[in-house]
C-alpha cells in the first residue's frame, strides 16, 4: 500500500484556488501469478494559462468575430475523483491477461478546443465531467516470437458551461449543454491496438526484428446524431452527438543490428506506415472546439540509421 497526499494553491490575474489531494493505492499478489489492484486519487488541475481566453468579448462587438454568445465567466480549475482497480493473471509462464476498469467524476471538467478560424487552442469548462471504461490486454511470448492485443471501451461526458461561454455557437446550443449531458470531443468508445514481433538472431554479431502491428478506432466525436430542439435554435445538430466513421491502420517493418566492435551497433531499420493505404478521418470539422477536419496518415516509408555505443 503506498498513499499520500498533496496540497496545490493556485494564483492567477482571474483566479484563485486551492485543494488538498489524498490519494491511496493498494497492490496484492495473492498468488505468484495473480497481481489485483486498486486506487483512489484526487486531483486538482488549472486550467494552461496560455488556452484561456482573455480580453473582453465586447471588444469584438460590431465586427466579423462577434460572439452570439456574450457571456464570459473565468475558467476554474477541474477538480476530479478518480477510482481505479484491476487484475493482471499469469495463465502460463509465456501467455499473460489484465483488465483494469476506472472511473472519474469532476466538477468543472476542463477542456480545450479550435474555435473560429485561428488554430490556438481555448480552454473552457463543463459544469459536470464523468469518465469510465474498461480496459482489456493480453501478450504471449515465447523464445524469439511476440504478440499483444489491447481493447478499450470508454464514455466521457460534460454538462454544463460554466464558464468562457461565448465560445459556444448560439445561446439555443448553450441552454442544450446546460441541461443535457453531452459526449467531449475527444470521446471514442472503443480502441484497440495489436501486434506481433519476432526476433532472429543471426549471429552472435547480427540480429534481425520483424514487426506487425495496427490500430483500431470507432472513430471520434463529430456534431450529430439528432436535433437539440427547443426554442431557439431548434434544428442545430447536438454537439458531439454522432462519430465519423471507424477506421483501421496496419503497420509493419524491420530492422537489422550489426555488431561493429567491442560495443557499438549499427542498427538499420525500415518501417511502412499504413500499408493498406486508408484513407480516414480522425475529425470531421463539427463538434465542440473542432475547427477543421484532420485526416490519418497515409501510406508512408520510413528509414533510419542509428549507432549505439
Amino acid at each position: 500500500m503506498n498513499y499520500g497526499a498533496r496540497f496545490d494553491e493556485y494564483y492567477s490575474t482571474y483566479d484563485k484556488e486551492n485543494q488538498p489531494s489524498p490519494r491511496v493505492n493498494v497492490i496484492y499478489e495473492p498468488t505468484g501469478l495473480t497481481t489485483l489492484h486498486a486506487g483512489y486519487s484526487r486531483y486538482f488541475t488549472p486550467p494552461p494559462l496560455e488556452n484561456v481566453p482573455a480580453g473582453s468579448v465586447a471588444v469584438f462587438n460590431g465586427t466579423s468575430n462577434a460572439s452570439t454568445v456574450q457571456q464570459d465567466s473565468t475558467v476554474k480549475a477541474e477538480r476530479a475523483n478518480y477510482f481505479d482497480a484491476g487484475i493482471s493473471q499469469k495463465i502460463t509462464k509465456n501467455l499473460q491477461v489484465g483488465v483494469d476498469g476506472y472511473y472519474k467524476n469532476a466538477v468543472n471538467q476542463l477542456d480545450d478546443g479550435l474555435f473560429g478560424q485561428t488554430l490556438i487552442l481555448s480552454a473552457f469548462n463543463y459544469a459536470e465531467g464523468r469518465v469510465y471504461g474498461v480496459e482489456f490486454t493480453g501478450s504471449y511470448t515465447l523464445g524469439g516470437f511476440s504478440t499483444y492485443a489491447n481493447v478499450a471501451y470508454s464514455v466521457a461526458q460534460g454538462k454544463g458551461a460554466p464558464s468562457a461561454q461565448f465560445l459556444w455557437p448560439d445561446y439555443g446550443t448553450l441552454n442544450y449543454v446546460n441541461s443535457h449531458w453531452i459526449y467531449l470531443d475527444h470521446d471514442q468508445r472503443v480502441s484497440g491496438s495489436f501486434g506481433e514481433s519476432y526476433l532472429w538472431k543471426q549471429s552472435d554479431r547480427e540480429r534481425a526484428l520483424f514487426y506487425v502491428d495496427a490500430i483500431y478506432g470507432s472513430g471520434l466525436r463529430q456534431d450529430g446524431g439528432g436535433t437539440i430542439g427547443g426554442t431557439l435554435d431548434p434544428t442545430d445538430p447536438i454537439p458531439n452527438g454522432a462519430t465519423v466513421p471507424a477506421y483501421f491502420s496496419v503497420n509493419l517493418g524491420a530492422e537489422e543490428d550489426f555488431k561493429l566492435f567491442r560495443k557499438e551497433i549499427l542498427k538499420a531499420r525500415l518501417d511502412v506506415v499504413n500499408v493498406t493505404d486508408n484513407i480516414y478521418q480522425l475529425r470531421s470539422g463539427t463538434g465542440v472546439g473542432v475547427n477543421a477536419p484532420q485526416y490519418g496518415e497515409r501510406l508512408g516509408f520510413f528509414g533510419s540509421l542509428s549507432l549505439v555505443f
